[in-house]
């Protein structure tokens, strides 16, 4: 795909500005939608929006069985329809070659049918899709039909580079996208051959508890691994989101009946949380628990004093992670009668240390801390017997009655044995597999030297939404960090909602509605594209007093900044060079043009037209 540049950018190359391809963005912004599959139906009206925010990229899966439904009965039909629409909108389709069929299953264990499927689909379209991605999320034993191995992908990814090359030398391979960004596994893959069959390396960066910003230390691991194995290969992203599903209901039902248990009446006390923690940017306290009488956020510099009787309740981080210099205030805090909600997932799992770079590094440190605390879980990987995944997960007992309990297996199941004294473990939410009985939530009421109570919820899915208004905030500042940290393509996930359930996670990680009307991450996104479209030179990242700021030029030869923070607004000194500045927010509302002493937040702030901009701190 060739890139013009006209205007006043073209006039820069034409006076010697010296500028590679590799510093110029092309067509960067994209999205993942199910349009092979039943948004087929709407398809047109998707294409229609998409263009209204000049989105020209979109994901979607080629499903083998969709194509081969019985064996041997090849149907491109519903293909081919989108194939004609995408062409007349203007749409490129990144299509996934990915899953299995009933025949060949696992797809890995069957080359021969595998390259059969390949080879027809891509024939079929190579023409007009020069961009084919194999598989998804093979590093998730959902996707990969098999025990997820980073060597046992390699056959599958040779087999399709092969089919694919042999069809067109031309057309270009993507690594799949994997969950996260394993990187034991794609080492595993590396080490196994499989740098010599893709193109473009591909990760989906989901950070259910931390923020966009942990993808730079996503993006220079990943790198480093890569150059130890003498790869040099364009990187993209092919899925990263956040959904907006209403509040779990471990908030709305569960935590409610908790607190009774433990003596507390939300609606008479003060709850606090530390809002530097890491995930408390994706955390809406009021958001994620209605019916406190105040919700206070504060900083780690006040834990060390905490009072108890101010704030009985703290919500410490919401996530595995904690910076392990504060766990003695953790403790003191408990041992004074403070109640813990550690809401989601295993309690103080990483540690987080400083990386010398002005950010933070995990270190995963597992039950270290936890006997400090008189709690403890139990998983498969650390004990025999406990099931990978629970079949079935009910209200404990004491609870009959009070909620409903339905929640993403978690497989981490707590335990009693660290308690000491009169210390009570008071199991919330039972959960199980064949003769096997643990606790996906307690309540840990403690009565030793610690007076306080713990809350614990294994399950990670208690958390993973956000606000609608805090999706639009996430987006921009996402595709922002990773274009500037070399990611050539991000595909946001996804386009639109289906909204079969207020609850299901997976329904609502849209940026539009089931009837294609805009959410605020519609508008976020195509505000982004107006400022920052194909042709712009590639942001310069900087973080500077807590402030990160984003500079590039567009293709017309405007200067555009962007500044936001990671977590907690931040009062700053910003000193901005230019005539007709023109101050935006998120959503592309003309905002005051700030200067002097300005509180930068979340939400990212546009200057455009600025040739410069400063910020320095109070």
């Amino acid at each position: 795909m060739s890139l013009k540049l006209n205007g006043p950018l073209a006039a820069l190359f034409a006076a010697g500005l010296s500028l590679s391809a590799a510093e110029i963005l092309n067509d960067p912004h994209g999205v993942c939608a199910h349009v092979s599959r039943a948004e087929l139906a709407v398809a047109p009206q998707e294409f229609d929006r998409l263009r209204e925010a000049d989105i020209r990229w979109v994901r979607t899966d080629f499903d083998w069985s969709g194509i081969e439904k019985r064996q041997g009965d090849w149907n491109y039909a519903h293909l081919d329809k989108l194939t004609a629409l995408a062409a007349g909108s203007g749409i490129n389709l990144l299509p996934i070659l990915d899953y299995d069929v009933p025949w060949a299953t696992p797809a890995w264990k069957n080359p021969d049918v595998w390259g059969a499927y390949v080879r027809r689909t891509v024939s079929r379209y190579a023409k007009q899709l020069r961009y084919w991605e194999v598989w998804n999320e093979q590093n998730h034993e959902r996707f990969w039909r098999d025990t997820p191995n980073g060597k046992n992908y390699v056959p599958l990814l040779k087999r399709a580079y092969e089919e694919i090359k042999a069809i067109d030398p031309a057309l270009t391979v993507l690594y799949g996208g994997t969950a996260g960004v394993p990187l034991s596994y794609i080492e595993d893959s590396l080490a196994a051959g499989a740098g010599n069959c893709f193109d473009v390396m591909n990760i989906h960066p989901y950070h259910w508890q931390g923020t966009p910003e942990l993808l730079i230390r996503d993006l220079k691991d990943l790198k480093a691994l890569m150059k130890k194995y003498r790869i040099d290969k364009p990187i993209w992203i092919t899925e990263v989101g956040w959904s907006t599903a209403r509040s779990s209901a471990f908030y709305r039902q569960v935590l409610p009946a908790v607190f009774r248990r433990a003596g507390i009446d939300p609606a008479q006390v003060t709850a606090a949380v530390i809002e530097e923690s890491a995930g408390m940017s994706n955390f809406n306290p009021e958001f994620n628990l209605p019916g406190f009488k105040a919700i206070d956020r504060i900083g780690f510099d006040q834990l060390e004093h905490l009072d108890a009787g101010q704030y009985p309740v703290l919500v410490p981080a919401v996530g595995e992670e904690f910076p392990a210099r504060y766990i003695p205030a953790l403790v003191e805090y408990v041992k004074h009668g403070g109640t813990l909600l550690l809401p989601s997932g295993l309690p103080f799992y990483y540690a987080l240390q400083p990386d010398g770079e002005g950010g933070t590094r995990k270190v995963r440190v597992n039950a270290k801390y936890l006997s400090r605390f008189h709690i403890g879980w139990d998983a498969w990987w650390t004990k025999q017997g406990v099931p990978k995944k629970e079949t079935y997960q009910k209200p404990a007992p004491e609870f009959a009655g009070k909620f409903e309990a339905g929640f993403n297996p978690a497989g981490r199941f707590l335990h009693d044995r660290n308690l000491k004294g009169n210390d009570r473990f008071i199991p919330v939410i039972e959960a199980g597999a064949g003769s096997y009985k643990g606790a996906v939530a307690a309540l840990y009421k403690l009565d030793s030297d610690l007076k306080g109570n713990i809350i614990v919820c294994t399950a990670t899915s208690a958390f993973e939404t956000v606000p609608e208004e805090r999706q639009a905030e996430l987006l921009p500042r996402t595709y922002l960090i990773a274009l500037a940290n070399g990611v050539e393509r991000v595909f946001w996930y996804n386009f639109r909602s289906g909204e079969w359930s207020p609850d299901a996670r997976e329904a609502h990680f849209g940026i539009v509605r089931r009837n294609l009307e805009a959410k605020p991450a519609f508008t976020a996104y195509r505000t982004l594209t107006k400022l920052c479209p194909s042709g712009s030179t590639v942001p310069e990242l900087t973080r500077s007093n807590g402030v990160y700021t984003a500079s590039w030029r567009r293709p017309d030869g405007v200067r555009v900044h962007a500044l936001w923070t990671a977590h907690q607004p931040q009062p700053v000194k910003l000193e901005i060079d230019g005539q007709n500045v023109k101050a935006l927010n998120h959503l592309g509302e003309e905002q005051p043009l700030p200067g002097g002493t300005f509180t930068a937040r979340p939400a990212p702030l546009y200057l455009e037209g600025a040739e410069s901009m400063t910020v320095q701190g109070l």
